[in-house]
């Protein structure tokens, strides 16, 4: 009995101890607090006013969190894997992307999307490239063995492109590796619309007689497994015959497209060729360092 007296009897003078500082102002290293809570540091007072602000190392906060000190008044924020809509509106998350090229950026909820704020700007893909080989790569033909590495076009066949020289391949500024110069395969890092052209030009000869002379510039997109989901040309098509020499003609074509991909969608430039040169093959005219011969991808 004695003991559970002496027990209420503690229990007693601990709320009368809290009833009695109830409505009194808390401090932490501060003998006279005037805020209902401060907090000393070493650099100065954290406090929560009597409205309910927090300051930290202000005395008068304006706002419900006021950090402008002006002394290392910032703030830190994180990520987070959470949809807009579970967060709400209104909060913020910081987004590391090494990616692309602003490197990270903050997104704020609407309460159904995260929205972006990029400093320098949309991250924007670009591109260029120019071809001074004759290298292209056979992936079509009716002929399964002539599928393989060629020197310049053969006729009525598919060809890629290959063996490029890269101008810039940049991500907001920054150098990445979305292009591969040796395959002329460019690989989407992000889902968007992208802006792509390229043009090819074959030495200059005589187009002679002929029903169905053109040239295809093609752009094709495959998804990450390799299946072909796009197919965009060009056909420019030439008289049946210039004449005889010295009437020679430049022949070539060019493609531009706006196009869609999905993230690790494939991008890549080909040609289809029949023409009634002299011969089967033809060399692509690259006496001018490949002005006639050149490749942009932008992100739009």
């Amino acid at each position: 009995m004695k003991q559970q007296y002496i027990k209420n009897l503690a229990i007693a003078f601990i709320l009368l101890l809290f009833g009695n500082h109830a409505n009194a102002q808390i401090g932490i290293g501060v003998e006279n607090p005037t805020n209902p809570v401060e907090v000393k540091t070493d650099a100065g007072k954290v406090i929560i006013d009597k409205s309910g602000k927090l300051g930290v190392l202000v005395t008068n906060p304006k706002v419900a969190i006021d950090l402008r000190s002006g002394t290392n008044g910032s703030v830190a924020v994180g990520n987070t894997d959470k949809t807009a809509a579970q967060v709400g509106a209104g909060a913020l998350r910081y987004v590391a992307s090494p990616a692309i090229g602003v490197k990270g950026y903050l997104e704020f909820s609407d309460g159904t999307n995260w929205v972006s704020f990029f400093p320098k700007g949309k991250p924007r893909i670009v591109v260029m490239a120019s071809k001074v080989t004759q290298d292209t790569y056979i992936f079509e033909s009716s002929n399964p063995s002539e599928i393989g590495a060629k020197s310049g076009i053969v006729q009525r066949r598919s060809s890629y492109l290959t063996n490029w020289t890269e101008k810039l391949d940049s991500d907001s500024g920054v150098p990445t590796s979305n292009f591969n110069p040796a395959t002329g395969e460019f690989i989407a890092p992000r889902t968007g619309v992208y802006f792509a052209t390229f043009t090819f030009a074959l030495q200059s000869s005589q187009v002679n007689t002929g029903g169905n002379n053109q040239t295809e510039a093609i752009w094709e997109v495959r998804n990450p497994a390799g299946t072909i989901t796009q197919r965009v040309k060009t056909n420019n098509g030439y008289a049946s015959d210039t004449g005889a020499s010295p009437n020679a003609v430049p022949v070539g074509s060019a493609c531009t497209v706006s196009v869609y991909l999905n993230k690790g969608d494939k991008l890549r430039p080909f040609t289809w060729v029949t023409v009634a040169f002299d011969g089967t093959i033809s060399q692509f005219d690259i006496s001018s360092n490949g002005v006639y011969n050149s490749l942009t991808i932008v992100e739009q």
